[in-house]
């Protein structure tokens, strides 16, 4: 039997897990017909993201699909830079953006999270995407990092450009609209710096001015391009976690009960929603060498694609269950929505305050909450997520 990797079909887009366990039990290394390879088993991946030795995330060291600097596709931050370069900006960003930096925050995203509650509390039914999922992580991260409160509506209008730049197709009209929105941005955002330069504050972007490793900072181009990536790295991928997790809450009563009567389940209901969906889908290497991957030969300079949800529904490591949605599930936090090792996602402190937060308040805020209508999607690849979740709440 022919397996076919078909991301475009209308029901992967309502759910992708049937066809990534017929992948991940036929072809666990899938050779797509335009070139790449496809990883879904959980131990597969996880020693493949560990591995800085043969893959690399630099799209320069691909031959095939190369992403030339020049274009607009191409972003110098972190996310696509190996080490040394990766261990440099990595160390200067662990200055500012710290754990204890993001807890102190916690207060504030709360007030945050309840006024937008007070704000529908009498509307009797709507969107939970629009009305919560998007404003929550959009509004704390320009908050955390200082960012001018009359312009947000403009630079929300970039970054839901800029966020499709991790989409693995995009039109020509979208890449162009990645462009013009990141230099619109960038422009922008020079005002902003200096700004913080004349009058620092306690926030994020005065925390990178200021951060310094080996006595040399953030260079001004490198300051600019990681505080959009922020922007849009915080923004849209805990927007769909949030729209993601409600949604499953709401599609097994059992566990949401479960939820809304014992907030000491919080956190690890929060692990277990990052596991039964990932924010994102997909993460992807380049081969450093010729390699052999289960008896498959992967040439040097392909790409490999890692399937991040096919992995967290591997029965082979989570077991018979790994489809359904288990609060209580041993090892919740071994998933790998944040990837892992050096590449780890940067901004999973504050993703995960914000899920740990979200879920439990809401469904005891309205523990009436039902759905009121089916989701739509966003048709997005890597972003996979709903654009609406029409909900009833008295």
């Amino acid at each position: 039997m022919t397996i076919m990797y078909n991301p475009f079909d209308p029901d992967y887009v309502k759910n992708p897990y049937p066809q990534l366990k017929a992948l991940r039990e036929e072809e666990p290394v899938y050779r797509s017909p335009i070139g790449f390879w496809m990883l879904t088993r959980y131990d597969d991946i996880n020693t493949a993201l560990r591995d800085t030795e043969r893959y690399s995330v630099d799209h320069r060291n691909a031959s095939v699909m190369v992403v030339e600097e020049q274009d607009p596709n191409y972003i110098p931050v972190i996310l696509f830079r190996d080490p040394p370069d990766h261990t440099r900006l990595r160390k200067l960003l662990a200055k500012a953006f710290t754990p204890p930096f993001v807890e102190r925050f916690r207060p504030r995203m709360l007030a945050l999270l309840d006024g937008l509650m007070d704000e529908v509390a009498d509307k009797g039914e709507f969107d939970f995407v629009k009305e919560v999922a998007e404003p929550l992580p959009y509004l704390c991260i320009s908050e955390m990092l200082g960012m001018p409160v009359e312009d947000r509506q403009t630079v929300l209008g970039w970054t839901s450009d800029i966020v499709n730049v991790t989409e693995p197709v995009q039109t020509p009209e979208v890449t162009q609209a990645i462009a013009d929105s990141r230099n619109a941005m960038r422009d922008f955002l020079v005002d902003v710096v200096a700004h913080k330069k004349r009058q620092p504050a306690d926030d994020l972007i005065s925390g990178m001015i200021a951060a310094e490793a080996d006595g040399a900072g953030l260079a001004p181009e490198e300051l600019i391009d990681h505080i959009i990536l922020l922007h849009v790295s915080a923004h849209e991928p805990t927007a769909n976690h949030l729209a993601h997790g409600l949604l499953a809450l709401l599609r097994h009563p059992d566990q949401l009960a479960d939820l809304r009567s014992d907030p000491g389940l919080d956190t690890a209901a929060e692990e277990e929603m990052l596991r039964y969906e990932a924010p994102l889908q997909l993460t992807g290497r380049i081969a450093l060498e010729d390699l052999e991957i289960d008896g498959h030969k992967v040439d040097k300079g392909t790409p490999v694609v890692m399937s991040l949800a096919a992995a967290n529904h591997d029965p082979a490591h989570w077991g018979p269950d790994a489809d359904e949605l288990v609060l209580r599930r041993h090892r919740a936090g071994e998933h790998l929505s944040f990837a892992r090792g050096i590449h780890t996602c940067f901004g999973a402190t504050l993703a995960r305050m914000q899920g740990q937060e979200t879920f439990g308040r809401f469904v005891r805020r309205f523990p009436d909450v039902a759905l009121a209508g089916e989701p739509e999607w966003n048709g997005r690849l890597n972003g996979r997520g709903p654009s609406s979740v029409p909900i009833s709440v008295s």
